[in-house]
């Protein structure tokens, strides 16, 4: 009896250790699929609470989206521990667990309609009949350490009466139950989806059936006199009319948007200084070796300990000039890095071989006139020379953008990061010293240099980034409050937001499947959009920056694309093509009549301007990359006898000559073992289609009320 006991212990060990994990992959498995949640109380169902979202007559309350969002959030902290979740990341897990709450509701409800059950019969069958196709989710507690499904170990399981085991056993029944309600839906939604033997024969000619063919590709781009293609308002509006479906317009908006983005004050920045002074002495006197310094940093600080040591390059300005100066134990003053707020304790110091070098360039653009740059740079050289100050020249003259930044200070670089000729230059000069001109790809430059180091450095380090904080919010939400106030009032928008200096920005056209500006997945921001009327605005919106207040300012109906607004960006290219077509299409037919004995390859030297090429296995699944992806032209191609030559053929990248030099035949054989695969394939890509589809139909036309802008 022993024996059994130690086993089923061990056996319960490893599912109480994985309790929680198991329930959290049931959760977003049901999220992140067509698979409903069990129990009605995620819904709202029960009435306990104000609902923040409804999905038809289906509720969604504040504090059960928030649990499940939540969850999501713990079991990223768990996958990737070392990862920082930011609240972009936040911001996109309430999308995320938006949308499959919805979609959620949405199937239930279809289940509802079309009265879809699932017996407890079926479920106990696929458990302890079928365990080996149970979805993965499950399977997966039960693999031994080869990753082989354990039947033996699932037995014994099945077998088990612990309060844990039952916990477990009800978990994967309520899985499986809603797994199979939607395998009952997708398949009612889904029962009209054919595939017919045309269908299959297609694929398996598509995929199987090869092709042996020489090729010339006469580019679009080698016609370059323009003057062949005087393009006229007759020829661009004949084409025009002729191609008018490429030119449809669907119902759009554009929007005037403003945003309140939350930012930090000095106020804010004053805190973040003062919070690193206090941290001074926790990370004088703690260390590694009982881990007390590592979990110091890792609670307080935004990047975590890294005890190994690290180059130069790593290292800010500010950080290094401290660095080199140090001693092991030494503490850094708070210092300002890209970062944030930083203090520095040097942990140990290290010789190394690679060089870092730092320095100062100022850099003179040649343009057009390499000799008046070669003397400009020149006569900066000799200023420097004589003792002008290299950062503040650079400010003033420099031709490189970054110099109204960093003054020309390029920090501590190492091998590789400068371009060959700058760093050549940089090793043969001595600290303290100017070099120059030296002419690399960019121009020419003037460069002192301020350091040469081999050192690497192992560091403890606190760094906080300044963010608003709660109180800068506030304020921030009161300012774009204050902004809707005088909107109301009847004041001009942009004048308002010029004398309250608020970013005024103007979208481009936003279709009902589009993306808002600032806040992508607002489908209220969308709703408003297109229900409302020209000048209607919003009240604030929350947004992940802070707050957005937005203004309809123009409407443009379903229909077709106005001549005269694209008659010069878009038909005048496709006209210009066309002739160009017409150019070369009359001398691929010179090619072709040139062709001697079949060999169309002969001519390459002959029309060296244009591309000759051979494969022998293009397919229309499989397609040659130089002619491009044409379906028309494999159309022709595998319509075309062994040893023929193809008539000029018109692609997307130019005029194509095709000679067929063989072709597999079809093997019925193996199209009769390979059918039943590809039938099954089709189908199945055609049901996800169609269940796609039915989904976007049902949240097109369902009744949804969003909040969370109210909330988050």
């Amino acid at each position: 009896m022993t024996k059994p006991k130690v086993q089923n212990t061990g056996i319960m060990n490893k599912m109480r250790d994985k309790m929680p994990l198991i329930i959290i992959i049931l959760i977003i498995a049901f999220l992140a699929t067509i698979v409903f949640e069990w129990g009605m109380n995620y819904m709202g169902i029960g009435g306990q609470t104000e609902a923040f979202g409804k999905i038809n007559d289906s509720e969604i309350s504040y504090q059960d989206f928030e649990r499940i969002v939540q969850q999501q959030i713990e079991q990223q902290r768990q996958q990737n521990p070392e990862t920082e979740i930011t609240d972009a990341n936040i911001a996109q897990i309430r999308d995320q667990v938006w949308n499959s709450l919805v979609n959620q509701s949405l199937t239930r409800q279809a289940i509802e309609k079309y009265g879809i059950t699932v017996s407890d019969r079926e479920i106990l069958d696929w458990i302890y009949n079928r365990p080996e196709t149970l979805p993965d989710q499950i399977k997966r507690n039960f693999m031994d350490s080869t990753g082989v499904f354990n039947s033996a170990f699932y037995q014994q399981a099945l077998g088990m009466k612990t309060p844990e085991a039952t916990q477990f056993w009800s978990q994967v029944e309520n899985y499986v139950r809603e797994t199979l309600l939607s395998e009952k839906l997708q398949a009612v939604i889904s029962e009209g989806a054919v595939v017919t033997e045309g269908d299959v024969l297609q694929k398996y000619r598509d995929d199987n059936i090869f092709a042996n063919i020489d090729y010339v590709l006469l580019d679009y781009n080698t016609v370059t006199d323009s003057s062949q293609f005087a393009v006229t308002d007759e020829d661009m509006k004949k084409y025009y009319e002729e191609n008018k479906y490429d030119f449809v317009q669907n119902e759009s908006v554009r929007l005037k948007y403003l945003n309140f983005a939350d930012a930090a004050t000095a106020e804010d920045s004053t805190n973040v200084k003062k919070e690193l002074e206090r941290y001074k002495k926790d990370l004088e006197t703690l260390n590694t070796e009982d881990s007390s310094l590592i979990k110091f940093i890792n609670d307080n600080s935004s990047i975590p300990f890294n005890g190994e040591f690290q180059k130069t390059n790593a290292f800010g300005q500010a950080a290094t000039d401290f660095l080199f100066k140090a001693k092991p134990g030494d503490l850094s003053d708070v210092l300002i890095t890209d970062e944030g707020y930083q203090i520095i304790r040097l942990l140990d110091s290290k010789d190394t071989e690679e060089l870092y070098t730092k320095a100062t360039h100022i850099l003179v653009n040649t343009e057009n006139d390499s000799a008046a740059a070669y003397q400009k740079a020149l006569d900066l050289y000799n200023r420097v020379k004589n003792g002008e100050d290299i950062s503040q020249l650079a400010f003033e003259l420099s031709d490189d953008p970054s110099a109204k930044q960093n003054r020309g200070d390029l920090g501590w670089f190492g091998k590789g990061a400068m371009v060959a000729e700058f760093e050549t230059a940089v090793n043969n000069t001595a600290v303290g010293d100017v070099t120059g001109p030296v002419y690399s790809k960019f121009g020419f430059h003037i460069i002192k240099v301020f350091g040469k180091e081999k050192k690497e450095f192992k560091i403890a380090q606190v760094t906080k980034p300044v963010q608003p904080s709660s109180r800068s919010k506030s304020m921030n939400k009161k300012k774009a409050d204050d902004f809707y106030a005088e909107l109301e009032k009847g004041e001009n928008i942009d004048s308002l937001a010029k004398r309250m200096n608020v970013q005024i920005a103007e979208s481009q056209d936003i279709t009902r499947d589009g993306q808002i500006p600032l806040s992508s997945s607002n489908k209220k921001v969308l709703n408003f959009s297109f229900d409302g009327k020209v000048n209607d605005y919003t009240e604030p919106i929350k947004i992940l920056t802070g707050y957005a207040i937005y203004k309809i300012t123009e409407k443009k109906p379903q229909g077709f694309l106005n001549f005269d607004s694209i008659k010069v960006a878009q038909i005048k290219p496709k006209v210009i093509i066309e002739k160009k077509a017409e150019v070369l299409s009359s001398i691929a037919k010179d090619i072709q009549s040139k062709i001697s004995g079949g060999d169309l390859m002969a001519l390459k030297e002959q029309y060296p301007q244009y591309i000759f090429g051979h494969t022998d296995s293009v397919s229309v699944s499989k397609p040659e990359g130089t002619i491009g992806l044409d379906h028309a032209v494999y159309g022709a191609i595998f319509k075309m006898n062994p040893g023929e030559v193809s008539q000029p053929l018109k692609g997307t990248k130019g005029i194509i000559l095709v000679k067929l030099n063989s072709v597999i035949e079809f093997n019925e054989q193996d199209y009769v073992l390979k059918a039943p695969d590809i039938r099954n394939t089709l189908l199945g890509t055609k049901r996800q289609q169609i269940v796609s589809d039915w989904l976007t139909k049902m949240q097109n036309e369902a009744k949804i009320i969003d909040n969370r802008d109210k909330y988050f």
